[in-house]
């Protein structure tokens, strides 16, 4: 099946908003200071749409099956919010996702490490992670949450 990772653009907003029907769905994905409930205009703002490159994928059928962002963190390419369209969740979406989205890091950033962090109680998104190599490394000392999250990072 042909997958392809397009730049997001903010008319993809207004579907991404409907695969978070409850603010538990907002903070696993956004984490606690993103806005519940939201309108398009705080959900843009709280997805630091600026600071970050955001990207779709999309399927042969040119449906948005997934979404995450890449900026820089703790001088790693880092791997924010990223989430798989509810209806094609255990579809192997998730891991597409992550393939394409490292080789846009390895591709565009200079950068020895690409991190990510996840909650603890997110199973299925920490063994995506750790069945494509990344490791858990020491909580970086000033990022929140090191009581409900893991930061794993991922060797180029």
């Amino acid at each position: 099946m042909p997958w392809s990772l397009d730049a997001a653009c903010e008319s993809d907003i207004d579907e991404l908003m409907t695969w978070f029907p409850d603010r538990h769905s907002v903070d696993i994905w956004g984490g606690p200071g993103f806005r519940f409930p939201f309108t398009h205009k705080t959900f843009y703002a709280d997805c630091r749409w600026q600071d970050f490159s955001s990207f779709c994928l999309r399927n042969s059928e040119n449906e948005f099956t997934a979404f995450g962002q890449l900026g820089e963190r703790y001088h790693r390419s880092h791997l924010a919010r990223l989430i798989v369209n509810p209806r094609m969740r255990g579809q192997g979406v998730g891991r597409k996702l992550l393939e394409m989205m490292i080789a846009v890091a390895r591709r565009e950033q200079d950068y020895a490490e690409i991190a990510l962090f996840v909650y603890k109680d997110n199973e299925p998104a920490y063994r995506c992670y750790l069945a494509l190599g990344f490791e858990v490394q020491d909580y970086p000392d000033d990022a929140p949450m090191p009581d409900k999250c893991v930061y794993l990072t991922q060797p180029r």
